[in-house]
């Protein structure tokens, strides 16, 4: 009989075939199905700088359980959850919880875990996250409350199961939606021709058959276009939450000296940001970007020069990241300087300068996140206050609490707020993150 099936099957129209599948009331009578729960990237907020936590995660579907454990500020690539799912059931209800050093973890809006309703047929999702949430769809982090000192932590996520094709498009959807074939593969086809493939396009809530100026499209105002954002996907670009990308480049020891940027100090600039809604990853050789480039005395032409050579041999990286390079020191300003902007969409900060003038290792990690996040706060628009200690306007900035008050360079890894009274400014409500060089 089985043989004979597949011979008719064969002989059928297409849509026929398609009703015959469809009768038993299957959300995909094509597999058997089985969810999957990837955790892609999860960190601590709270970035305690004497060691990094044991973060563990646990997933529940239907009374079934998934559980984990790493350590790590930072850790991608965690882990993939499998649930086999009963094939009739077109919702289900997942649970992710995180714990930080044995402590329950903060990871959501509302109470600490994250609930989650994922509809099979559309293979989309709702519930403590969502499709144009402002901190991204698939992320959820515990500073959305409000509230910064409950052990927070933030994730990246996505929820999938296994359809015949392996194309990322429900077969509900290729039945009834887009009328494509649910058993060959549509992943990477762009069907409207405007620059995105179509389980991209379904993804974020577009339609794949009506032309979008993707090249065009920048709806959060990060700078990168939909197109941009497609092509950054690995990377966790999300085409409604705003997204910051830097490549950074080391020069080579000199005189015993060794520039750094320190994990913590990237990890205490990427939890600032996260606060505001704002993805901010940097490429220190995890995404493939980052050159030791050798040791030699800078001028103006030469920052140039290292631009043109190391940053601009990947021409797809300009207008989606800013550059940046950790050098020993700098003197074209007749002085020694933590760091300075060469061009619009460049800068370099002075690591032997900072290991000068902090060299405890906590005063170390904070100076060196001060001074790179003043500097990328120039490349999206923010000015300076330079105060120096002989100067009565430096005793008058007290309330200006950032990195971009000279005052507060090395102590802070943040920008203010606009809310701490006289001479304050409002710099997280000024980014400009399309302030790029084309």
């Amino acid at each position: 009989m089985k043989k004979v099936w597949i011979v008719v099957a064969i002989l059928l129209p297409f849509h026929a075939m398609i009703q015959s599948f469809a009768d038993g009331g299957d959300v995909d009578p094509l597999v058997d199905v089985v969810v999957n729960i990837e955790i892609k990237r999860i960190r601590t907020i709270d970035i305690d700088l004497n060691s990094p936590p044991t973060i563990k995660v646990d997933i529940e579907v239907n009374g079934e359980k998934w559980e984990k454990e790493a350590i790590g500020y930072d850790i991608w690539n965690f882990g993939i959850a499998q649930f086999n799912i009963p094939d009739d059931m077109e919702e289900i209800e997942i649970s992710i919880k995180a714990y930080k050093n044995g402590g329950i973890a903060d990871i959501s809006n509302e109470s600490y875990d994250l609930h989650i309703t994922y509809n099979l047929l559309t293979g989309s999702w709702q519930g403590d996250d969502w499709l144009g949430d402002a901190n991204g769809y698939g992320h959820a982090s515990g500073t959305e409350d409000g509230v910064y000192d409950e052990n927070d932590c933030e994730l990246w996520f996505d929820i999938s199961y296994n359809d015949y094709d392996g194309d990322g498009l429900t077969y509900w959807e290729e039945v009834n939606i887009y009328h494509t074939d649910p058993m060959l593969s549509d992943a990477g086809i762009d069907y409207d021709g405007d620059g995105v493939p179509i389980e991209w396009e379904d993804k974020y809530g577009y339609d794949p058959f009506v032309y979008e100026e993707h090249s065009k499209l920048d709806v959060d105002r990060d700078g990168l276009q939909n197109v941009e954002e497609w092509q950054m996907q690995k990377w966790l670009a999300d085409p409604f939450r705003q997204d910051i990308y830097v490549e950074i480049d080391f020069m080579e020891e000199h005189n015993g000296i060794k520039p750094i940027m320190p994990e913590e100090s990237l990890q205490l600039q990427y939890s600032a940001f996260t606060k505001h809604n704002i993805m901010f990853l940097a490429d220190n050789g995890i995404m493939g970007g980052s050159d030791i480039i050798p040791y030699e005395n800078l001028d103006w032409d030469k920052m140039k020069e290292l631009y043109n050579k190391y940053f601009l041999k990947n021409s797809s990286r300009k207008g989606v990241f800013h550059y940046s390079v950790i050098i020993h020191s700098f003197r074209g300003f007749g002085r020694g300087v933590a760091g300075f902007n060469f061009k619009r969409d460049a800068f370099a900060v002075c690591s032997a300068y900072i290991q000068k003038w902090r060299p405890w290792r906590k005063g170390m990690i904070i100076a060196h996140g001060g001074a790179y996040m003043h500097e990328l706060g120039h490349q999206l628009g923010l000015p300076h206050l330079r105060v120096f200690p002989w100067q009565i306007l430096y005793w008058l900035s007290w309330n200006y609490k950032s990195c971009m008050n000279y005052r507060y360079t090395f102590k802070i890894v943040d920008y203010s707020d606009g809310s701490h009274g006289f001479m304050d400014r409002d710099e997280w409500g000024n980014l400009d993150l399309q302030r790029f060089e084309r």
